[in-house]
């Protein structure tokens, strides 16, 4: 992460952003990225009290923020001390946490989460994963949190269209709670990084010879009826998802990235969402942390620096949709692709948790507060609460 940046008068980071839809009216182009914590209760789902000040330290007047990633039923869940949304409770719960970005004029979207075979029977009930087939991924699921610890990957369970049909309904649930009760402005639908929705995307996952398999309009019929249910829910405006079209792990290797996702972005642009929030393609590139240390291998990505190795050509489809980028930026790379009008928003993920105060940080160039990753799962407030800003003073 760079530390240095061109002076905040000039700074595309620093400029103001209206959506087309009206929905992000921001005073600034820094998104908090959504980032598990896995802070909440472990028995009930509900968000952590202490969530209202950390998610309120991270904001400026005209900020966006998408909170952690939220399980939108006990099926869905990978990890523990995930917060949930399928009870009244749950939202309840978020509405001070809401309240408190709100009072600081931000905006707040939230993330809905279905891991799919990203999980195993320990997180939920003793049950097989839910997936487009019943392949399993390779080796243990690291479940980090308090209690850590592993345990192997089984057989998922090939979704019934009653299957379907009925998560479908729960991310409809999840967003009107989000909505209605828990005082979000919009949710934004996880679809990425093999989780349930990704794992009908790809067709090395995706065996299916039913209307949910084989073809692209078949492999995307899911997720999309996922998208129209939350938005005959919630609204287009207030709509909207994430995606990774160049992701490797969990074994997501479409054959032909560019035509799926392209395909999957056209579908998306008819539909006038408040945004699309999209991965580049070395987001873990130089990383040697967790997931992404070792030597990752990407199949059908181009390698030769053209357009087609960024996510520009998603960009060129979504004309007249919001796109925030992720993954891997800095303060000078993160301008550069606003200024060129690959992304509109930039959205930054480990380096938010310990400077709480990024943007300014950004804007004008100064050094940043190294992350303490050994936290970023731990119970309690220790890396979670209590850095300092730029300033000195404590938040």
């Amino acid at each position: 992460m760079g530390s240095t940046s061109p002076n905040s008068t000039s700074n595309p980071l620093a400029t103001p952003y209206t959506s087309p839809t009206g929905t992000l009216n921001l005073s600034h182009r820094i998104v908090l990225a959504p980032m598990t914590r896995m802070r909440a209760s472990d028995k009930t789902g509900t968000i952590n009290p202490s969530a209202a000040t950390y998610y309120a330290e991270r904001t400026l007047p005209g900020s966006l923020l998408i909170s952690e990633g939220t399980v939108i039923h006990p099926r869905g869940k990978g990890f523990p001390c995930t917060p949930g949304l399928w009870t009244e409770e749950q939202a309840r719960a978020w509405k001070p946490v809401t309240d408190s970005v709100h009072a600081r004029g931000g905006v707040f979207f939230v993330q809905l989460w279905h891991v799919g075979r990203v999980s195993v029977p320990k997180m939920i009930g003793g049950a097989r994963p839910f997936s487009s087939t019943s392949a399993h991924l390779p080796g243990s699921h690291v479940l980090f949190g308090g209690e850590g610890g592993v345990e192997e990957y089984v057989d998922s369970h090939a979704m019934t269209v009653q299957d379907i049909n009925d998560v479908i309904a729960q991310f409809a649930h999840a967003a009107r709670l989000a909505v209605e009760i828990a005082g979000f402005d919009g949710v934004e639908i996880h679809g990425a990084n093999g989780y349930l929705l990704d794992s009908f995307v790809h067709d090395n996952i995706n065996t299916r010879d039913d209307m949910y398999g084989g073809s692209l309009e078949n492999r995307l019929r899911f997720p999309l009826q996922v998208v129209d249910a939350v938005v005959d829910a919630v609204g287009a405006h207030r709509t909207a998802i994430r995606l990774a079209p160049f992701h490797v792990l969990q074994e997501t290797r479409d054959s032909n990235r560019l035509a799926t996702f392209g395909g999957f972005c056209a579908e998306l642009e008819r539909r006038g969402l408040g945004y699309v929030h999209v991965v580049e393609p070395r987001y873990d590139q130089g990383s040697g942390e967790g997931a992404f240390s070792g030597d990752i291998h990407r199949e059908n990505v181009p390698v030769d620096g053209s357009s087609s190795a960024s996510i520009w050509p998603f960009r060129r489809i979504l004309k007249n949709t919001t796109v925030i980028g992720a993954g891997g930026y800095d303060a000078v790379s993160a301008a550069k692709a606003i200024e060129e009008g690959r992304i509109d928003l930039a959205a930054f993920g480990r380096y938010f948790t310990s400077n709480p105060d990024l943007p300014e940080r950004l804007f004008k160039g100064l050094p940043l507060t190294k992350y303490h990753r050994p936290t970023f799962y731990t119970p309690g407030d220790e890396g979670y609460l209590g850095w300092s800003r730029w300033d000195g003073a404590s938040t």
